[in-house]
């Protein structure tokens, strides 16, 4: 069992990289590829004039996203000018993270789209809201420290007055917040005969960005889709250990798994694990959880645009 002594330490969930912080060198840490800027060079136009709609982002995760996608939706294009070379969806390709130890902010990537103003008739005003969706491949790594101890050793320990290392889980900044949950030590014997603890895992993801309309998208509209918000979780348990129980039907936690978020904000997956090879005195390990999604985030913009056509007409 999972040690119920007066040295059981409660787990500690990790929290420690929030949207919008600055690392002690100065990089930027966020959500992942953020939208810093979405607006138009002028924020109103006359009828039939040219207007250009301007994007800044910037990785503010530690990961590198990958096949970076931007979309204009919110108004229909067919309705506005058009020039050369003009595409709503544009591939912008790979950013490389912020580095919180030298101090190095995440790349940041630009990119325009150039459209006329429709027409309006004279003394017609109408404000157009642009809408930017932006969509990128991303991961998210958490680790827990956890001590595997042996009984005698756990005994020795209570009777010096000692206690073991207690270290909370942490998980690289980005669009979802990870939480392991587990006992900090697991207390076994290699005794024959003895059964080796059986301990429960707990993972719980969460959207930290839903509020603000971040979401997990579907990687490829190609094959079918088995969830609305996909995201594709891998567990490796800490060495010596090995899963028994997954709790979910027909599936092995020691696999890779496809996680739907409910309703796009949280999934949760609790496990089971059973110590196969007992340290002789104690050892401590990690368990990490590896994430790998599709996110999209997007954002508003507004152009007033003042009709100069003929009256009670186009032109």
């Amino acid at each position: 069992m999972i040690g119920k002594s007066v040295l059981l330490i409660l787990p500690v969930l990790a929290v420690i990289l929030v949207s919008g912080c600055v690392g002690p060198t100065g990089a930027a840490i966020g959500a992942g590829f953020v939208i810093t800027d979405w607006k138009p060079d002028f924020p109103q136009v006359n009828s039939n004039e040219r207007v250009r709609l301007q994007l800044r982002a910037q990785n503010q995760g530690q990961i590198r996203a990958e096949n970076i996608e931007a979309e204009i939706t919110g108004i229909d294009v067919t309705e506005w000018g058009t020039f050369m070379g003009f595409t709503q969806r544009k591939q912008l390709g790979s950013a490389l993270p912020a580095d919180v130890t030298t101090g190095t902010p995440g790349a940041v990537l630009t990119t325009t789209w150039d459209l006329e103003a429709p027409e309006l008739a004279k003394g017609v005003e109408f404000t157009y809201n642009p809408i930017i969706k932006l969509a990128y491949d991303y991961k998210t790594t958490s680790q827990k420290p956890i001590t595997i101890v042996d009984v005698d050793e756990l005994r020795r320990l209570m009777q010096q007055g000692k206690s073991l290392p207690s270290q909370p889980a942490t998980y690289s900044a980005g669009p979802l917040r990870v939480e392991i949950q587990t006992g900090d030590y697991v207390k076994t014997s290699d005794e024959l005969g003895r059964i080796y603890d059986i301990f429960p895992l707990y993972v719980k993801i969460t959207n930290t960005q839903w509020e603000q309309g971040g979401t997990l998208v579907p990687r490829s509209l190609t094959f079918t889709r088995t969830a609305d918000y996909p995201v594709e979780m891998s567990i490796t348990p800490p060495s010596g250990t090995s899963f028994v129980y997954s709790g979910r039907l027909g599936e092995n936690c020691g696999q890779k798994l496809t996680l739907d978020l409910w309703q796009g904000k949280e999934a949760e997956i609790t496990c089971e694990l059973e110590v196969t090879s007992p340290p002789t005195y104690r050892e401590e390990k990690l368990i990490s959880v590896d994430l790998e999604y599709r996110y999209q985030t997007e954002a508003t913009t507004q152009i007033k645009v003042v009709g100069t056509g003929t009256p009670g007409g186009f032109f």
